[in-house]
Order: structure tokens, then C-alpha cells, then sequence
């Protein structure tokens, strides 16, 4: 008689990461930045950092009260109390797959759309003072990873 062989298959559902950044952005600028959002995306695949990206834009998301508050406040803090005239709350969401390292690291680069990097110093002593180095959001952001 033949040998009798048990197969057992073991199947994982892989579900991608979601980077979804929550942006108070002004109505004219919201398509461009989703296309932003899109480049970068792009460049990460190139440069081997992640497999694949996906950007999906909703410029009529539904966020709580409090969120847009927020966001609206933390433009006035850095912006001298000016409000961000004919804007609103846009959900960036960017599905990312086979990353490279951690999404935290991914989550950072493309936080730096809306975000730019601050020119610090080299003295260590000059650094202890963060605050005074700190450059204001070009619009006022809020991100969660999804998983």
C-alpha cells in the first residue's frame, strides 16, 4: 500500500498598513496635494523603501467637531491668529504595502508635505532650546496608522 500524506495549507490575510492624515488644507490646494501625496508615494517605491502605495482622497470626509476645532486652533497658534480662509478637512488616506523598516518611518516622510524641516542648529547646547527652532505646519495635520 502507499504512504497516505496529510496537507494542511495555512493561508494568512495580509492586510496593508493605512497611513490616513486628517488635513485642514484650503479648498483649491486640496487636489494638488493629493497628487503630492502621490509622487512621494511613488518615490518610496523607487527607492526600494516600500512595494506599494495607494492614495485615496476624500475631500468631504466627516470628522468629529473637536478634530477640526483643533486643527483650525493650531493654525491660529502659528499663524498669528489668522484663519485659513475657504478650507477644510480632507482625509489623505495612503494604503502602503511591503514596507521597508517601519510605517512609523514612512508615516514621517510623508508628513513632511505638510510639515517642512526645520533649520537647526549644530551646536548640541543651541538644540536644547527645540522650540525656538520649530517651523509651523503649512497646514495643520493629524495622522493615525491603521492596521
Amino acid at each position: 500500500m502507499g504512504a497516505s500524506h496529510t496537507l494542511k495549507a495555512i493561508v494568512y490575510c495580509g492586510v496593508m498598513p493605512k497611513i490616513q492624515f486628517d488635513v485642514l488644507v484650503p479648498d483649491a490646494d486640496s487636489i494638488a496635494l493629493a497628487g503630492r501625496f502621490s509622487v512621494v508615494s511613488n518615490l518610496l517605491i523607487d527607492k526600494g523603501l516600500m512595494e506599494h502605495g495607494v492614495v485615496v482622497h476624500d475631500p468631504a470626509v466627516e470628522v468629529p467637531q473637536a478634530v477640526e476645532e483643533q486643527l483650525r486652533q493650531t493654525y491660529r497658534d502659528e499663524h498669528e491668529d489668522a484663519e485659513l480662509e475657504e478650507s477644510s478637512v480632507n482625509r489623505y488616506l495612503i494604503e502602503v504595502d511591503g514596507v521597508k523598516g517601519s510605517v512609523n518611518q514612512i508615516t514621517m516622510i510623508f508628513a513632511r508635505l505638510l510639515t517642512p524641516p526645520a533649520d537647526l542648529p549644530k551646536d548640541a547646547f543651541l538644540l536644547e532650546q527645540e522650540l525656538a527652532y520649530e517651523v509651523p505646519a503649512v497646514y495643520p495635520w493629524a495622522v493615525e496608522i491603521l492596521r
